[in-house]
């Protein structure tokens, strides 16, 4: 019994985790998967609006750049997630 209650409070533990929780290696590989997706629409980007929207998540992605190298990963991967989703990226 002692056994169970004890593998059920780690369970407990585990599930009170972020659903998202990033870890630095994470952050990094988005921010590798994101710039390079990002290149590629730079160089697609057929009007000034389409550069523009390049630009700004460009510096978005700098800014979350600079949480990681801040030391926090967490913040990094939130920005990550959301440039990716409002430029469609899959990461």
């Amino acid at each position: 019994m002692k056994r169970f209650l004890a593998v059920l409070v780690v369970l407990a533990a585990g599930a009170a985790q972020p659903a998202f929780a990033c870890d630095q290696q994470e952050a990094v590989d988005m921010m590798v998967k994101l710039t390079t997706a990002l290149g590629q629409k730079a160089g697609a980007a057929a009007t000034a609006e389409e550069s523009q929207a390049v630009v700004d998540a460009n510096a978005r992605v700098n800014e979350a750049g600079a949480a990681l190298a801040a030391g926090d990963p967490e913040k990094a991967c939130e920005i990550y997630r959301a440039v990716a989703a409002e430029q469609g990226i899959s990461l």
